[in-house]
């Protein structure tokens, strides 16, 4: 429906915070990994603990999971279904720093006009729903909106110095 992004900046004295969240609401995806992990003749070599432990059967009928059969039919792995679609909303928060300006008169005595000191958090945490890896899925304009295994963003600390002479 719509994406979103928040720039939040606070200073106190010689500190310095800024953070940048952003997220979007009300898309879905199509979660193409389960084709692997939750229906046993794709791919026999990995499966999802859901589908081992919590699949359908006579006496557990009250599960969203396939049942687990060695036989591809109209209602295992060769039909698109509406069990791959999941609500793709999220918030993230992309970015987190936290600065310090060292004071000018501790800089004066060796010819440095400013120095900041800092550090960096990004992609520090995902909020969603989403039961794949990442719900900022990446792609062309063939594929917007299809999870087919992305790798997901990660985490960063990064450390830095900001200095002007």
């Amino acid at each position: 429906t719509f994406t979103y992004g928040f720039n939040l900046a606070f200073t106190y004295k010689q500190f310095d915070l800024t953070a940048f969240l952003y997220g979007s609401q009300g898309n879905d995806i199509y979660n193409y990994n389960k084709w692997w992990t939750d229906f046993w003749p794709s791919f026999q070599g990995q499966k999802s603990v859901d589908l081992l432990n919590n699949s359908w059967s006579e006496s557990n009928t009250n599960t969203t999971v396939p049942r687990a059969t060695n036989v591809s039919n109209f209602s295992t792995n060769t039909q698109h279904l509406s069990y791959y679609v999941e609500d793709g909303s999220y918030l993230r928060l992309k970015s987190l720093q936290l600065g310090y300006n060292i004071p000018a008169s501790l800089l004066n005595k060796v010819n440095i006009k400013s120095l900041r000191v800092y550090i960096q958090g990004v992609n520090m945490f995902t909020i969603t729903k989403y039961a794949g890896l990442d719900p900022e899925i990446a792609g062309d304009d063939r594929s917007r909106g299809i999870d087919g295994g992305n790798y997901p963003l990660v985490k960063q600390f990064i450390f830095g110095l900001n200095i002007n002479f």
